[in-house]
């Protein structure tokens, strides 16, 4: 299905978000209730780390963990023929995107760590490498798109909390939707979910979260006693050089 043709139906659909949408309570990680500091955000006191996988992304190129380091990271799991939930959750990031964009905060400034927007697709049969390369940046072409199979890409999902099903279409066994979580993750620069945003999503109110959470916990990430975080960290910066 064609971007712009999902997009209409987001239009017509964008208040329907009940389609697939719960956030799956998969992880046991205690979270920070502080409606007053995060109001969108539910943050984890113990972040939950992402385990080791390999993807694809839209370009064909391989993803992997190390593609966290030293990077703050929207993440969202939708998939390419959603009528309603995904595009619009893509908007509403990039609407996130745009808004740290023109203030020139895509990149924290005390440690130089910058923001990346990620979908990995919960339909890998459908979305091929091909696919998200037409429909990824058809909502911004800075958002990475990735695939892989279908059990790598539970194996990511499930601790994460994320929850989806593949409900049977009416008509050919390709003609189904997918049930899935609607919430946006935030992965720390260490590879670790350290909140989630659940629908619905208010752009600017997330952005003044982000702002808010990347503030206390970015030190933590690059300066700590754990000499290997000081590691990843420093090669890091080596590398930007």
């Amino acid at each position: 299905m064609k971007p712009s043709n999902i997009f209409l139906i987001a239009i017509a659909g964008a208040l329907l978000l009940g389609l697939g949408v719960w956030f799956g309570k998969a992880h046991n990680s205690p979270s920070v209730n502080k409606a007053d500091e995060f109001p969108s955000a539910t943050v984890l006191e113990v972040p939950v780390p992402l385990l080791q996988f390999s993807l694809s992304d839209h370009n064909g190129n391989l993803f992997t963990p190390n593609n966290f380091t030293g990077k703050w990271t929207f993440m969202f799991f939708g998939y390419t023929h959603c009528p309603d939930v995904c595009p619009t959750t893509l908007v509403d990031m990039n609407n996130i995107y745009h808004d740290l964009a023109d203030k020139n905060e895509l990149t924290e400034k005390k440690f130089g760590i910058s923001t990346q927007f990620i979908f990995i697709t919960v339909d890998p049969e459908r979305d091929t490498v091909n696919e998200l390369k037409e429909y990824v940046p058809f909502f911004n072409e800075r958002f990475v798109g990735l695939t892989g199979d279908a059990e790598t890409i539970e194996s990511i999902a499930r601790p994460l909390g994320i929850a989806y099903r593949r409900v049977p279409g009416k008509n050919t066994s390709r003609d189904y939707l997918v049930d899935h979580s609607a919430s946006i993750l935030l992965i720390d620069p260490l590879g670790r979910m350290r909140a989630v945003f659940s629908p619905p999503h208010a752009p600017k109110t997330i952005a003044a979260d982000f702002r808010n959470i990347r503030e206390k916990y970015t030190e933590e990430c690059c300066i700590s006693g754990d000499e290997k975080t000081e590691t990843i960290i420093f090669d890091y910066r080596k590398e930007k050089k």
